[in-house]
């Protein structure tokens, strides 16, 4: 899943230099939110009650919650489908991360861009059709506004997908949906920047892992950079969404051979 990228060959070539224009100034509006997401800035501002911290105690809590509502749809649910769920979040977190590379850019431009995600948005549709629920379209960005928020619109549901999975499956697929949409996000921003800029939004990482039950081991990697140089840092990217996913699938796997 993680090891896919888009390179930039040939049908790339043509909006190269819209992207350098346009990545200039997406840096910009990305090295505040990188600033806010920082889990220091967040233990800082936690600390003096500017944000809410999510206690461990009150995840906990909110975890058994959704694991008692789950329960029933999670033995009622499609072959596969934990790891359906989490690569539906990643197909539509990636392409969002990836076009939006091109929000100010011409709109002939954005749209040549979206036809190279095409594959991407299929694979959603395809992932969203085997979870029986109404596919989704990857959102869009139209400014750098609308880019730098790419993380915040998906948690307000703006493509209403988190709410069709709570609704038709249960609301541990809400989350790890949502926690495929930011391991997805964060893999572009790695493919596009060679490993030069990782910045997860660990906050929102750690709530919807935390929520779908899986162990801190899986999930705290994708929160924190490596160290070391950029040039370690997709590969340590690629290693962790791998073993997070091939925990999903040996889930799903006993889940089958238990059926």
């Amino acid at each position: 899943m993680a090891q896919r990228g888009i390179p930039f060959g040939e049908s790339w070539r043509v909006l190269a230099y819209t992207l350098a224009l346009a990545l200039a100034f997406v840096l910009l509006g990305r090295a505040q939110v990188a600033l806010f997401s920082a889990p220091l800035t967040q233990r800082l501002l936690q600390g003096i009650g500017l944000v809410d911290g999510h206690s461990d105690a009150r995840l906990r809590d909110e975890a058994a919650a959704v694991a008692a509502a789950s329960q029933a749809a999670m033995l009622a649910a499609p072959a596969g489908h934990r790891l359906a769920t989490l690569r539906l979040g990643y197909e539509l977190g990636y392409a969002s991360e990836r076009g939006g590379l091109f929000a100010m850019a011409p709109a002939a431009s954005r749209e040549q861009a979206w036809q190279q995600l095409a594959p991407q948005q299929a694979a959603a549709d395809a992932l969203a059709r085997r979870l029986g629920v109404p596919a989704a379209p990857a959102l869009r960005s139209t400014s750098l506004r609308e880019f730098t928020e790419i993380a915040t619109r998906y948690e307000a549901d703006e493509n209403g997908l988190a709410a069709r999975l709570q609704q038709q499956l249960s609301p541990w697929h809400r989350h790890v949906y949502l926690l495929g949409v930011q391991l997805g996000i964060e893999a572009a921003r790695l493919d596009t920047t060679a490993g030069e800029s990782m910045q997860p939004a660990a906050a929102l990482i750690r709530r919807h892992a935390a929520l779908a039950g899986i162990d801190p081991a899986l999930w705290q990697p994708l929160t924190t950079p490596p160290d070391g140089d950029a040039a370690g840092r997709l590969p340590h990217y690629r290693a962790a969404v791998q073993a997070l996913a091939g925990a999903l699938a040996a889930k799903d796997a006993a889940a089958s051979a238990s059926r």
